[in-house]
């Protein structure tokens, strides 16, 4: 009997896969870029292009850097995620017509076909489109201006405080830096952005770091979803699939309750995104900010900054372990920086130019999120060819490649922040994106990781221990840039702690 039901599922599953490939081959789908006259990779069913990721042979990183050595003469390569063809731009020129002055042909990121009915936490700044996006952006951009960020910031450097207090209470032979980074930056997001104190780094059970671990977990089951949810969205509303699990989502949507209530009630104010978010729901009348809109664009706000900006320090320390000259140059500034102001504060931050700079090779070498979207929102011909784009097609642009091309950036493996020493953003520096669409929170991640450099490099040294690996090599399980044997250093105060 089992034999039977074995030789039955095997027959079908062959049988599947026979159909598929028929269809596969005999449809116009995989011809698409052919038809258009475009250079591309043939794909393979279901996949696309990129089985290997799927597979978790090859990270997406690496699949993106194969596709544009080998096309890197072309202006742009036709590709293919699952069947959805999709272009990747090469050209620096072209990306930044598409980014900047061709915007509005190229207003909209993929994600926005996200069914925000569905799943109204992911109805934020990152997945809106057209006029409503253009609403909340000109509600969030102020939100990151030099006031509003020096007003903030004591939050900040209350949470970098923290951070070594920690360092300074804990065995520090050998430290897992991404762990420590993301128990900072959960702390930090969670108050500028939650109105909360998550105290992850004085309890790494914290309930608030549990639940966004749980957010950024990278097992099979997930990119499983993820990919679904991405090149298969009808798929995934059958199957009632969903981007966060409910406990995830209830959490951090009864925390914003809880806030928004008690602020509320108490007249209580706070400088943080939330009560700027909750004083234009009162003030403004133009825009209809709602307490749904208040808790998706805080989720936002930690979806876009806990991972990334604890992955950005994660490299940084890496690099920084492995120059202690660079290090020693570093510490002189910040020292020096915090004696002149006295303190951690927003302008001792803000003067500390070459570890801002370290900041910024970091970004550029290892971008957290390697790639971004455009979508086609009228029919266009893209800039500086004479290729026609239709509405919907999808535009990609990896950002780590551009960012690693010799023509660019000169011995692109090697960390030199001093190649920002005359422009911190240098042409081929897109690291948060260009134009209307880039990341508004790009000075708030800055401070975020200076501040936390300031407190860590002030009283300590950080050196390689016996588990840190010798080489980067990006986490085939990830999307965003992760070492795969993880990133372990250790700390060495450079005096007792009084």
């Amino acid at each position: 009997m089992w034999l039977s039901l074995i030789f039955f599922v095997l027959s079908v599953f062959v049988l599947l896969n026979v159909l598929l490939a028929v269809f596969h081959y005999s449809t116009k789908g995989r011809k698409y870029w052919l038809l258009k006259k475009v250079p591309y990779q043939e794909p393979c069913p279901i996949f696309g292009n990129f089985g290997a990721m799927f597979t978790m042979r090859r990270s997406y990183t690496s699949m993106l850097k194969y596709f544009y050595r080998k096309y890197r003469m072309e202006k742009y390569v036709g590709i293919f995620q699952a069947r959805r063809p999709t272009l990747m731009v090469i050209d620096l020129d072209i990306i930044k017509n598409v980014l900047s002055k061709e915007f509005s042909y190229f207003s909209d990121r993929v994600s926005v076909s996200t069914d925000t009915q569905r799943e109204p936490l992911l109805r934020n700044l990152a997945n809106m489109s057209g006029a409503e996006w253009k609403a909340m952006r000109q509600i969030v951009t102020p939100t990151f201006s030099s006031a509003k960020m020096k007003a903030m910031f004591p939050l900040i450097a209350d949470c970098a405080q923290s951070l070594q207090k920690t360092l300074f209470d804990n065995p520090l032979d050998e430290v897992e830096i991404p762990k420590l980074m993301v128990r900072y930056t959960t702390d930090v997001i969670g108050s500028c952005a939650f109105g909360v104190n998550p105290c992850s780094l004085r309890d790494a059970d914290s309930p608030f770091l549990l639940m966004a671990s749980k957010m950024f977990r990278t097992d099979r089951s997930t990119i499983l979803k993820r990919y679904c949810r991405t090149f298969f969205p009808r798929l995934f509303k059958f199957l009632n699939l969903r981007s966060y699990s409910s406990d995830v989502e209830m959490f951090f949507t009864s925390i914003i309750k809880q806030v928004l209530t008690e602020r509320r009630n108490t007249g209580v104010q706070r400088n943080d995104f939330l009560q700027l978010m909750l004083n234009v729901q009162e003030s403004d009348t133009a825009f209809a900010m709602t307490d749904e809109l208040i808790t998706s664009n805080s989720f936002i706000f930690m979806l876009a900054g806990l991972e990334t900006s604890s992955t950005t320090l994660s490299f940084c320390l890496y690099e920084l372990a492995r120059d202690m000259d660079l290090q020693d140059r570093i510490r002189k500034e910040i020292i020096e920086c915090l004696e002149r102001h006295g303190a951690l504060t927003y302008d001792a931050v803000t003067s500390m130019r070459l570890t801002t700079q370290v900041v910024m090779e970091t970004l550029r070498m290892h971008p957290p999120t390697p790639l971004t979207t455009r979508l086609c929102t009228a029919p266009c011909t893209l800039p500086g060819t004479d290729l026609k784009i239709k509405v919907k097609d999808p535009i990609l642009i990896p950002l780590q490649c551009i960012q690693r091309d010799a023509a660019y950036f000169p011995e692109p493996n090697k960390f030199d922040p001093d190649r920002f020493q005359d422009d911190l953003n240098p042409p081929g520096f897109i690291a948060f994106g260009d134009g209307p669409r880039s990341c508004p929170g790009a000075r708030f991640a800055q401070l975020t990781a200076v501040a936390g450099l300031a407190t860590m490099l002030s009283g300590f040294s950080v050196e390689p221990c016996a588990r840190t690996t010798p080489s980067i090599q990006y986490d085939p399980r990830s999307v965003m840039l992760k070492n795969k044997g993880g990133i372990w250093l250790s700390f060495n105060p450079l005096n007792k702690k009084t």
